[in-house]
């Protein structure tokens, strides 16, 4: 019963620098978690999807140096929900008010560049929240199971 338990609420912290290279780390870990928590592969393709395209957005317009940073990434899961969490500490960005809204009005050659990732991720994911505390960003990511 207790390792019924431990599968139902746990969570797991991986901090990676700001490179883009590092989505395999991320990769492998989110892997690890679902396994051990037995995601459907449809959802751990939608999570993983997310993950990668809003840690993709952090590393190439979060931060205006060249100094590498930490991004923090918490995965847990409690009863049928899985939540992520990314943390970083560039520039204020809210990517559900501040992102560009998708063109999907124009042609694909004459679309303005910017929001499908959001926009994606707002379909596969059942929740997203935003908030700035301590000079850092927090996007939270929910999906139920």
């Amino acid at each position: 019963m207790t390792d019924a338990v431990e599968k139902m609420e746990s969570s797991r912290t991986l901090i990676v620098p700001n490179r883009i290279e590092e989505i395999r780390t991320i990769e492998r870990f989110l892997v690890e978690f679902s396994e051990q928590h037995d995601f459907p592969p449809e959802t751990l393709f939608q999570i993983q999807l997310s993950l990668e395209e809003m840690f993709t957005n952090v590393v190439s317009y979060g931060y205006d140096d060249d100094t590498e940073h930490e991004i923090e990434i918490v995965l847990s899961r409690n009863g049928k929900t899985v939540t992520v969490e990314i943390a970083d500490d560039g520039r204020p960005f809210d990517p559900l008010k501040d992102a560009p809204e998708m063109d999907a009005e124009s042609a694909l050659a004459e679309r303005r560049v910017g929001g499908a990732g959001i926009a994606l991720t707002k379909t596969m994911m059942t929740d997203l929240r935003y908030h700035r505390d301590d000079g850092r960003n927090h996007l939270i990511m929910v999906k139920d199971l």
